[in-house]
């Protein structure tokens, strides 16, 4: 994952690149592309921002290249960066180059976006689930699988036992 500059800078670079895309007033194929790779940007800054980083080894040390503070700060301006973008994008939904595809247009993408982000929800917990699923299956089968294995052997021990005793 990449650090915080290096996102709002990707963000930054591929909001004004729509923004001009708008400006010189692109095909919509275009700007919806570049609204993509935005938002992308911004999904990925996020992530950062809600503290979803990889986690860190187990027994390594761990070491912070910069201070909470900076590190605060970064995070900060990334919120106040993204709230500004999204204010242009609602502008030129309702009164700039993306009029055209009224007002409702900017409220079906809102609603789009909460919807997608509810199936990609339920997808990880179901998957959650799915996988506490078949642990607990296969954890049952191998046991299961032990205990008959071991009936048999035990099985088989006295059988020979009695076949070893038994009068000739």
């Amino acid at each position: 994952m990449l650090d915080p500059i290096s996102l709002l800078a990707t963000a930054t670079a591929v909001f004004n690149g729509l923004k001009k895309a708008v400006e010189i007033g692109r095909e919509a194929e275009d700007v919806f592309g570049q609204l993509g790779k935005w938002a992308g940007a911004v999904s990925d800054l996020q992530e950062w921002m809600n503290g979803e980083q990889a986690k860190p080894p187990l027994f390594k040390k761990l070491t912070f290249s910069k201070s909470a503070t900076v590190e605060a700060f970064d995070a900060y301006a990334a919120q106040v960066k993204i709230k500004e973008m999204e204010k242009t994008l609602y502008h030129w939904f309702h009164y700039g180059a993306l009029q055209h595809l009224g007002r409702d247009g900017y409220v079906e993408f809102i609603q789009m976006r909460r919807r997608i982000k509810e199936q990609r929800e339920k997808m990880i917990y179901e998957q959650i689930r799915r996988r506490k699923k078949f642990i607990k299956n296969t954890s049952d089968a191998a046991l299961i699988a032990v205990v008959v294995g071991l009936g048999c052997i035990i099985m088989f021990h006295i059988v020979m036992f009695i076949v070893d005793r038994w009068p000739k």
